[in-house]
């Protein structure tokens, strides 16, 4: 059992209850030291062996001596976790969560084959955009499944991360697969062991309706956000901005259903509305651009693009947002 240290120095323990009849401790490794590998890592070091898997040997050590430090409701708490660079130094896990970037998940497969093939844990995938969906199946060669969540994390520095957003957490299998007994009890412990840990988790049968419905969230959100440095809340201001969010939303509502997929019914009404929600949070997109780092706009909007092509749907203000949010990484070299 691992302890939970607040910044007052009282140290808490948990007992973790599985919704399977008993109290155990599950072996779980994290690829991704980001905002939400960090967030997940540390709710579920609480009650559970964590592993949280870094290619960066110095930030992994780093992270390793002062711990996973978790701001949230104006607490700072520091979880302690095992953090390693080298796949030699890890365990047979029960469950693998997969929380780096679209561009990184074959590479980052790769690297961690031993821990995701060892043992047969599940691999649940947690990335921004639909992008991933092209590259599980080739990259991965056991069974995966999909995550989404309205988690809302942000970065301040290694192993530093702010909780600002609290909202469920969805993982199922793609459709059109067969799935065995044991790999559906291995979902749902997956789903009972992250509630446990504050993160309210539910299985479904539609995952890919899900991470369409949020990728839409994220088509007229992020992008925006990126290229006028705003808050979320900020993009409501403008009469111009809040149309060309409407438009590439319903750009990629219609690449949806040529594909297919059953989405919300007002998707552009559900991102004015998360928008208002989030008034005050830096998108993802946001952060990396002040970071001058590389983002997911491939992942997002340039992914409704790629659907657009091949379904045949024209996508003009989506292959527009792409344009200025590559023009703008452009410029950090």
């Amino acid at each position: 059992m691992q302890s939970l240290t607040s910044s007052c120095g009282e140290c808490v323990s948990f007992c973790m209850f599985n919704g399977f009849g008993s109290a155990t401790v599950m072996k779980i490794a994290v690829i991704g030291p980001g905002a939400l590998g960090c967030l997940l890592a540390a709710s579920l070091g609480a009650a559970n062996e964590i592993w949280l898997l870094d290619r960066d040997p110095e930030r992994a050590r780093q992270i390793g001596n002062q711990g996973i430090i978790l701001d949230e409701n104006g607490k700072r708490l520091n979880v302690r976790v095992n953090v390693s660079a080298n796949s030699s130094n890890v365990p047979e896990v029960d469950l693998v969560l997969l929380c780096v970037k679209s561009a990184s998940v074959s590479s980052a497969i790769n690297a961690w084959m031993s821990v995701v093939t060892k043992g047969r844990p599940l691999l649940i995938a947690l990335q921004n955009g639909i992008a991933h969906l092209d590259i599980l199946p080739v990259a991965m060669p056991g069974r995966w499944a999909l995550g989404v969540t309205a988690q809302g994390a942000t970065l301040a520095g290694p192993g530093v991360v702010m909780h600002r957003g609290n909202g469920p957490t969805r993982i199922g299998f793609p459709s059109g697969v067969t799935i065995s007994e044991e790999e559906r009890i291995q979902l749902q412990r997956a789903a009972a062991v992250l509630s446990a840990s504050g993160i309210a988790t539910e299985t479904t049968d539609d995952i890919l309706v899900h991470v369409w419905n949020k990728l839409l969230i994220n088509v007229g959100i992020n992008a925006l956000t990126a290229i006028h440095d705003c808050p979320n809340g900020r993009l409501l201001d403008s009469p111009g901005i809040l149309k060309t969010m409407q438009d590439a939303v319903l750009e990629g509502a219609a690449v949806a259903e040529a594909l297919g997929i059953r989405i919300d019914r007002n998707p552009v009404a559900r991102t004015i509305e998360v928008c208002r929600a989030t008034a005050a949070n830096v998108s993802s997109m946001l952060q990396d651009v002040r970071r001058r780092r590389k983002t997911e706009i491939e992942a997002i909007n340039g992914a409704v693009v790629t659907k657009g092509v091949k379904t045949g749907v024209a996508v003009p203000v989506n292959e527009e947002l792409v344009r200025k949010v590559k023009g703008i990484e452009g410029g950090f070299h």
